[in-house]
C-alpha cells in the first residue's frame, strides 16, 4: 500500500522540520567556537634571584661599631673561606682592655660584697637572739607580776597595816602597864612624868603611822596595783610589737642585702660575659665567605639590590649586626616576581610561563610557579616565585638580570565580546 502526499503537503512538512534542524547545527558550531578561542598573554616583570645566599656579617654586640680597614670590591668571584672584609685592631684591643679593667673592679666589688653578707648574717643571728632574750625576759616579767608579785603587793600593804596597828597596840599596852606601876611604887613625880610622856609621845607616834601605813595600803591597793597592772600589760604588748617589728625589719634587711647582692653577682657576669664575648669577637675582625659564588655590598631585598649604590668602602664604619655583603651561589636561579592584586586572578601556584631576558633576547625560557603568597607584603604586592626550566650552560644568566614572563590565559566569552568592543 503506497501513500499519497500531496505538493503542499510536503511543503508544509518541510516548514516544520526546518527550525528543529538549525538548533543542533548552531550547537556544534558554538562547540567549535570554544575549541578555538584567542588565548590572552599576561606579562609581569621579575628578576633573578640566587637560592643559596648567605649575608656576611659580624654578628658583634659589644664590638660595635666596626671600622673597615679593608674590602673586597662589589661584584667579585669569591670562593669558600676567602677573606672579604677586614676591621681595625686598635679599637677592639681598646675595648677589651677596657672590659678586662671594668671586670677586675667588678670582681672586688663582688668579693667585698661577700664578705659584708657574711658579717651582716652573722650579726643579724645576733640582734635576732637579743631580739628573743627581750621578748622572753618581758613575758617573764608579765608573768611574774600577774602570778606572784601583785598579790605580794597586795600583803604587803596589809602586812604593813597590821604590823603598824601592833605597834600601836604594844605602845598602848606599855603605858597602860606604867600608869598602873607608878601608882603601886615610889618613885618621885618628875621622874613619873618624863616616862609617862615618853610612853604617850610613842602611843601618839604609832596611832599615827597606823593610820598613814592604812592610807598606804589603801591607795596602793585600789589605786598603784590597778595602775601597775596596766603599765605591765601594756609593757608587754610594747614588747611583743617591737618583737615583730625586729623579726620583720630582720627580713626586709636580709631580703634587701640578698637583692644588692645578687645585683652586684649579676653585674660581674654581666661583665664577665661582656669580656668573653670581646675575646671571641675579637676573632671577627675578619669576615669570610660560607660559599663560592659572587660577593655583592649590602643586603639584598627580594633578589634586588637597594636604589642606591653602597658606599661601603675603607675607613666606614659598619654596626655588628649590620649585613656588610651578600654572596649569592649563580649556579641555581630562580625568579622573584612582585604581582598585583589583579595579577592573583591569572597567576595560580603551577602555572608554566614563557621568561624571556632584556640583556638576552634570543633567551627563552620555560618557568613554572611554585609559590604564590596568600598575604600581601607590602600594600598591594604579592611574592611569587617561578622555577626555571632547561636553563643552558652557556646561557651566562646572573643573579639580578632582570626578565620578562608571560603567561597564556583562555578568554571567556565575555572577555572576548569585551576585547572586540575594545
Amino acid at each position: 500500500m503506497h501513500l499519497l502526499v500531496s505538493r503542499p503537503a510536503l511543503v508544509l512538512l518541510g516548514v516544520l522540520t526546518t527550525p528543529v534542524l538549525a538548533p543542533v547545527s548552531h550547537l556544534f558550531a558554538d562547540d567549535n567556537a570554544e575549541k578555538s578561542a584567542p588565548k590572552k598573554t599576561v606579562e609581569v616583570g621579575g628578576v633573578l634571584e640566587a637560592v643559596r645566599v648567605k649575608e656576611i656579617k659580624a654578628n658583634t654586640e659589644q664590638l660595635s661599631p666596626l671600622k673597615i680597614k679593608r674590602i673586597l670590591d662589589h661584584g667579585s668571584m669569591v670562593s669558600r673561606g676567602q677573606a672579604l672584609v677586614w676591621f681595625e685592631t686598635e679599637p677592639v684591643e681598646k675595648k677589651i682592655k677596657e672590659a678586662k679593667i671594668a671586670l677586675r673592679l667588678s670582681r672586688m666589688s663582688l668579693e667585698a660584697a661577700e664578705f659584708a653578707h657574711k658579717q651582716a648574717v652573722a650579726n643579724e643571728k645576733i640582734e635576732r637572739g637579743k631580739a628573743d632574750r627581750t621578748i622572753r625576759q618581758a613575758r617573764q616579767r608579765h608573768k611574774n607580776f600577774m602570778s606572784v608579785d601583785r598579790d605580794r603587793q597586795v600583803a604587803t600593804a596589809e602586812f604593813e597595816v597590821k604590823k603598824a596597828r601592833a605597834a600601836l597596840e604594844n605602845a598602848t599596852e606599855e603605858l597602860e602597864q606604867l600608869e598602873q606601876m607608878y601608882k603601886e611604887d615610889d618613885l618621885t613625880e618628875e621622874s613619873e612624868e618624863i616616862v609617862l610622856k615618853r610612853a604617850q609621845q610613842a602611843v601618839e607616834i604609832a596611832q599615827f603611822r597606823l593610820e598613814g601605813v592604812e592610807i598606804s595600803a589603801e591607795r596602793s591597793i585600789t589605786q598603784s596595783l590597778p595602775n601597775t597592772v596596766a603599765n605591765q600589760e601594756d609593757a608587754l604588748v610594747v614588747a611583743e610589737m617591737a618583737h615583730k617589728k625586729a623579726l620583720r625589719d630582720f627580713a626586709a634587711a636580709g631580703e634587701r642585702r640578698k637583692i644588692e647582692f645578687n645585683k652586684t653577682r649579676e653585674g660581674f657576669r654581666e661583665d664577665e660575659k661582656k669580656f668573653e664575648e670581646l675575646q671571641q669577637e675579637r676573632e671577627r675582625v675578619m669576615l669570610t665567605s660560607p660559599i663560592d659564588g659572587i660577593v655583592l655590598h649590602g643586603r639584598l631585598t627580594r633578589g634586588r639590590l637597594g636604589d642606591k649604590p653602597s658606599q661601603l668602602a675603607k675607613g666606614s664604619t659598619v654596626a655588628g649586626n649590620q649585613v656588610v655583603m651578600t654572596v649569592v651561589d649563580p649556579h641555581r636561579l630562580q625568579v622573584r616576581v612582585d604581582l598585583s592584586e589583579a595579577h592573583l586572578a591569572t597567576v595560580h601556584k603551577g602555572d608554566t610561563c614563557t621568561i624571556c631576558f632584556p640583556s638576552m633576547p634570543e633567551l627563552m625560557l620555560k618557568g613554572e610557579v611554585s609559590s604564590v603568597a596568600l598575604v600581601p607584603y607590602a600594600s598591594t604586592k604579592y611574592d611569587c616565585v617561578v622555577k626555571l626550566r632547561g636553563i643552558p650552560k652557556s646561557a651566562g644568566l646572573k643573579p639580578l638580570m632582570t626578565c620578562k614572563l608571560s603567561f597564556e590565559i583562555e578568554h571567556t566569552g565575555t572577555e572576548a565580546k569585551e576585547d572586540a568592543a575594545d
